[in-house]
């Protein structure tokens, strides 16, 4: 074969890359690509997880109901909290083209049902449960650092909160 055998790179350097796509477009990629949800399947968890924390708000609520006045006031911080989050779920799905649904508005002639204490002590618990469990589940399937940084920030919040039951309520 003589002079014309082909020769093999001598180091990495030597080495031909053939990339598909520029570096620069990763960030357009969608995350589902990469194993994690996709920008359609975050936005289902948002919204559902705002409907989550619409219900926990209305748990704080009752407890405050049913509570004597030094409880309430004490319980009034999670529902405050809840709020909080609910609004950072709003502004995320607003951030990623969703629409918000508008959560009903009581009649004024509408009457809440009112609950015995032990009840919505039970409901709140139940729901900073099932939310941590949400949020933890959803955390590894994210490809957003922002967001992941926000619903660790929720985790942290509902934990508190469940604590917060407990301490007040045994």
């Amino acid at each position: 074969m003589g002079n014309t055998e082909l020769q093999q790179p001598t180091n990495l350097g030597d080495t031909v890359h053939d990339y598909s796509s520029p570096a620069c477009w990763m960030h357009e990629v969608d995350p589902g690509y990469l194993g994690y949800w996709s920008r359609e399947e975050v936005l289902v968890f948002l919204k559902s997880l705002l409907e989550q924390e619409r219900g926990g708000t209305k748990a704080f609520a009752n407890i405050g109901q049913a509570a004597n006045l030094k409880i309430a006031d004490l319980i009034l911080g999670s529902e405050l909290d809840q709020g909080e989050i609910c609004v950072l779920l709003q502004k995320e799905i607003a951030m990623r083209g969703g629409a918000v649904a508008v959560p009903r508005k009581r009649l004024t002639n509408e009457h809440r049902t009112k609950c015995s204490l032990e009840h919505a002590i039970a409901s709140a618990t139940a729901n900073q449960t099932e939310l941590v469990q949400a949020i933890e589940q959803a955390v590894s399937n994210i490809f957003d650092a922002e967001l992941s940084s926000h619903l660790n920030r929720m985790l942290h919040l509902h934990r508190k909160q469940l604590v917060r039951i407990k301490t007040l309520f045994t």
